[in-house]
């Protein structure tokens, strides 16, 4: 039997079952020009069942984009309100006369906010690749959904609650509340990363893209935030509450979608037709899956490099960088919320984008690995902007513009070369497997994230 793994986007790959097929109603327009042929050559395969019509799946691939929007809604929002935690861990008795050096806590929460965040992130993503198969996909995914909301309202409620008396207990409590959420969040990514994967690519970069668009859009909304003028913890409530508000617009994004008939056709064709229950991904062994990684291992351990790298210099060592410009307002307000993290979040969707439509390096090939490899310049690059005077490490590039190229460069290659790993893992198993496949990438990204937020304590403390 042929196997047809360069099909087009949003080809059927012919050993999938074409159930619906029989069906004779009327294809819209848009589908007649997206098929494939079947392994006789003589028949041309409908793209999608019969009964859908195309716009369907241009509302399908909006809600991956959305669904991948959410799941690092929580984590971005954590790190994009640095000034809110600055406020929040303070020197209560300092004046508004003196620059008081920062405290304990403020110097702590950004790595350890980091680290909190992707330790549970990756045991998640760990147990998801593991014995997701042994849970359904659906109580899976509204299940942690629902978890993410309930906790980020909790720190929506926290901005309005005067903490000053308590600063240490609520640090405590931010720690507790990042665990949960970010465990929650990765049952979710690693059961959507397992959903997308049994779609043609383009649906595995709307996540993807989703993802680095949820940067931009909790970065563009800090920065709104701020300028309305209001009060540290009044500018967060309203942050907050609309990361909140998106979260709910996911959840429903998730239930339209999964009652599809085009979601349903993809999902469905992972089982097989007579006895679905007896499906060999149930029972797959710890040998069945040590099988699989063998074959995706190459661009798994990229796209771990990839995140070890990203998360070892950012936020942890970004956010120690400093504006050398003499406008005040710029320097000490909107400087890190606008080149740190909004110019990071655009050109790590621009990356992801590019990815999606060239696909370059092509799948096997050593350029991709190399390209991973050459990030790490990237860190010492950082170490040498201007930072801190105090520290030992020489300002080589001090004004801002070296930054920005920087940053630019450092968030373009990271939305780059991650797609591309992401996309080509499922690709380079056979169609039962890529559900499987697909939640051991999203482990290995949470290794990475892990290794890099790890790291970052030590890269922190030498800038």
């Amino acid at each position: 039997m042929t196997h047809h793994p360069e099909s087009s986007d949003e080809g059927v790959d012919p050993k999938v079952p074409q159930q619906e097929n029989s069906l004779s109603h009327a294809v819209n327009t848009d589908v007649g020009d997206e098929a494939l042929e079947d392994n006789s050559g003589d028949e041309m395969v409908p793209l999608i069942p019969r009964t859908v019509p195309a716009y369907r799946a241009g509302v399908v691939y909006g809600c991956f984009l959305l669904l991948g929007l959410g799941t690092l809604l929580p984590w971005n929002f954590f790190i994009t309100a640095q000034t809110y935690w600055d406020y929040k861990f303070r020197n209560t008795s300092a004046t508004n006369e003196t620059m008081p050096e920062p405290t304990e806590l403020q110097i702590l929460y950004t790595p350890m906010q980091v680290c909190f965040s992707q330790i549970p992130n990756f045991f998640f993503l760990f147990i998801n690749a593991l014995f997701s198969h042994k849970i359904p996909q659906r109580l899976r995914l509204l299940v942690s959904l629902t978890l993410m909301i309930i906790f980020f309202s909790l720190t929506t409620m926290l901005t309005q609650i005067n903490t000053d008396e308590w600063q240490v207990g609520f640090f405590i409590l931010t720690i507790i509340i990042i665990i949960l959420i970010n465990g929650s969040g990765a049952i979710f990514q690693g059961g959507l990363f397992g959903v997308a994967g049994m779609f043609p690519e383009k649906y595995m970069t709307a996540v993807v893209s989703g993802q680095a668009l949820g940067g931009v859009f909790a970065s563009g909304a800090r920065i709104i935030s701020l300028s309305v003028g209001a009060k540290d913890e009044t500018a967060a409530f309203i942050y907050f509450m609309i990361a909140v508000g998106v979260m709910i617009l996911t959840l429903a994004a998730y239930l339209y979608m999964s009652k599809t008939e085009f979601y349903k056709h993809y999902s469905n064709c992972q089982a097989p037709e007579k006895d679905k229950d007896e499906s060999p991904a149930t029972n797959r062994t710890l040998g069945e899956q040590a099988k699989i990684f063998k074959e995706i291992w190459p661009v798994g351990v990229s796209v771990c490099g990839v995140f070890a790298v990203t998360l070892g210099a950012f936020p942890a060592l970004c956010v120690k960088i400093i504006s050398m410009s003499e406008d005040e307002m710029w320097a000490s307000v909107y400087f890190q919320p606008v080149v740190t993290f909004l110019l990071f979040n655009v050109g790590d969707y621009l990356g992801r984008q590019v990815a999606g439509f060239i696909m370059w390096p092509r799948r096997g090939s050593k350029i991709l690995y190399f390209l991973v490899l050459l990030r790490i310049v990237f860190i010492p690059l950082f170490l040498l902007c201007n930072h801190n005077p105090k520290s030992p490490i020489p300002s080589l590039f001090a004004h801002d513009a070296w930054y920005v190229v920087f940053m630019l460069l450092f968030s373009l290659s990271n939305g780059y070369c991650s797609s591309l790993c992401m996309m080509y893992g499922p690709k380079m198993v056979s169609e039962d497997k890529a559900e499987v496949a697909s939640s051991m990438m999203a482990a290995m990204l949470g290794l990475g994230l892990l290794t890099g937020g790890l790291s970052s304590f030590a890269f922190a403390l030498i800038g």
